[in-house]
């Protein structure tokens, strides 16, 4: 029981409306009867005051006693209110009650109560009971100083059965009961449809979730609001946009690492076994063998840029920042392709603003990210092309450009260019034999560094890329 959220949610919200409710009557009940109390004790209180004067002139011979109770009767609009008139020994002078065998019964009888002798002090009392022990069942009581010539004589008792009160306000509870059942009903119907609002997302998250776990990212949660549930469905779907995202880019990398693996073994196995079985004249065997030894080289330089990649996405990529020359830096990297560059007689341009750029970071990582650089300048620059280098410092950073003269960048592609595996279309640019993998290392050493690069190409006019680092102090 209670295992979905669905039921967790009606059934917490119904216990906590019906308490409320419950409460809420109970305490409207109660509120209601004291206020029913408290009005009949002030209308008693009223009635007694309001005697007091017709009594007196009773007392005086003024006024007969038919029209003394005439009054007494008027007082009684509450059905068996029972009227005492009290003198100063606590006698009961002048008795009224609907009864007339209960206004002879009170007659000569001495009231001893505390509450008399409160009275007879000057004092209102208002009691609730069977004011001591005189009427079988509980009355409410008021009581007030009789006076004449504005001196207290005794006192004036109106007592009022508590059933009869009690009576007037059974259809008030009945119609606040009736308002209750009413609510509750209509408060579980308004709390079915909000509970099956606030859960149908997080229910379809769950399913959704489990559709995830199979493989299967093609689902979304569909967004009809705004508030916290509404931001959690539009972070799950851009999670699962993600989620589809690496999932494509972890098929197409093992579909590229497959097919580039492939490639070179079945390069290099077929000229080895070329040579064993003599398919390859002997006289051919070195040049084949020569092939087969570049394809290793290619094989290990994929494998030690697949690794450099994990290293830097799973966070195993410590940097030792140091302060260095990026100007020495970059005529090192310039020398270590002196052969190529002169076997393709590109001219090279240099321009330093500045002799010495000293800038913090990791020196043997920015070597690979200008290597990686000027590697694609030279293989992408055609015959006697240019390339050109030129750094320039501007506030607190350093920047470098290299640009080549080659064929250029589609500008539908540029946006593919940094990611793993990813070549430009083999019909736009000559054969490289790179591995899609170099700009992607590039950009990731530069974003460890929080550094930005940037592309600027044209077809046909060639591409430049410039990154920057920041100046040491």
């Amino acid at each position: 029981m209670f295992k979905s959220l669905f039921s967790r949610l009606v059934g917490t919200y119904f216990v906590i409306i019906l308490v409320t409710i419950i409460v809420l009557g109970i305490l409207l009940s109660a509120f209601f009867e004291d206020f029913i109390f408290a009005r009949r004790a002030e209308e008693l209180k009223r009635e007694a005051i309001d005697l007091n004067p017709y009594v007196e002139m009773f007392a005086m011979g003024l006024l007969d006693e038919w029209h003394l109770y005439n009054y007494f009767k008027i007082a009684d609009r509450y059905k068996n209110t029972t009227i005492w008139i009290v003198d100063e020994m606590g006698y009961i002078w002048l008795s009224y009650s609907s009864s007339p065998e209960e206004m002879e019964k009170w007659k000569e009888q001495q009231l001893t109560a505390k509450e008399f002798m409160q009275v007879i002090k000057g004092q209102t009392i208002v009691k609730e009971g069977k004011f001591d022990e005189r009427f079988p069942i509980p009355v409410l009581t008021v009581g007030v100083p009789f006076k004449i010539d504005g001196k207290i004589r005794g006192g004036i008792f109106l007592h009022s059965p508590v059933e009869e009160i009690k009576s007037t306000t059974e259809e008030t509870y009945k119609n606040i009961w009736l308002a209750a059942a009413i609510s509750a009903v209509l408060s579980i119907v308004l709390l079915f449809f909000t509970s099956k609002h606030i859960s149908k997302p997080l229910i379809e998250m769950n399913q959704i979730s489990r559709d995830f776990a199979k493989g299967n990212f093609e689902k979304r949660v569909e967004i009809n609001t705004k508030d916290e549930i509404g931001q959690l469905a539009i972070n799950f779907n851009a999670m699962a946009d993600s989620l589809e995202n690496i999932e494509n880019m972890r098929r197409s990398f093992v579909t590229n690492v497959s097919h580039e693996l492939r490639s070179p073994l079945t390069s290099i196995r077929g000229y080895i076994q070329g040579v064993l079985d003599r398919t390859i004249p002997p006289d051919k065997s070195d040049k084949y063998l020569s092939i087969a030894l570049d394809e290793t080289k290619r094989l290990n330089k994929l494998i030690n840029e697949l690794l450099d990649l994990s290293q830097i996405e799973s966070g195993q990529f410590p940097l030792n920042i140091i302060t260095f020359d990026i100007n020495e830096l970059i005529r090192r990297v310039l020398i270590s392709q002196e052969e190529r560059i002169t076997a393709k007689s590109i001219d090279v341009i240099v321009d330093f603003q500045e002799q010495y750029y000293y800038v913090e970071g990791d020196r043997d990582r920015i070597q690979q990210v200008l290597y990686n650089l000027i590697d694609n300048a030279i293989k992408f620059n055609p015959e006697k092309g240019t390339l050109m280098i030129k750094t320039w410092n501007y506030e607190d950073r350093i920047f470098i450009k290299v640009e080549d003269s080659g064929p250029g960048i589609p500008k539908e592609e540029i946006v593919h260019i940094w990611e793993r595996f990813y070549q430009v279309d083999k019909s736009r640019s000559p054969k490289s034999g790179g591995t899609g993998l170099g700009l992607s290392i590039v950009k990731k050493i530069l974003e460890e560094h929080d550094q930005d690069i940037w592309i600027n190409s044209k077809e046909g006019e060639g591409t430049a890329f410039i990154f920057s680092l920041f100046a040491a102090n």
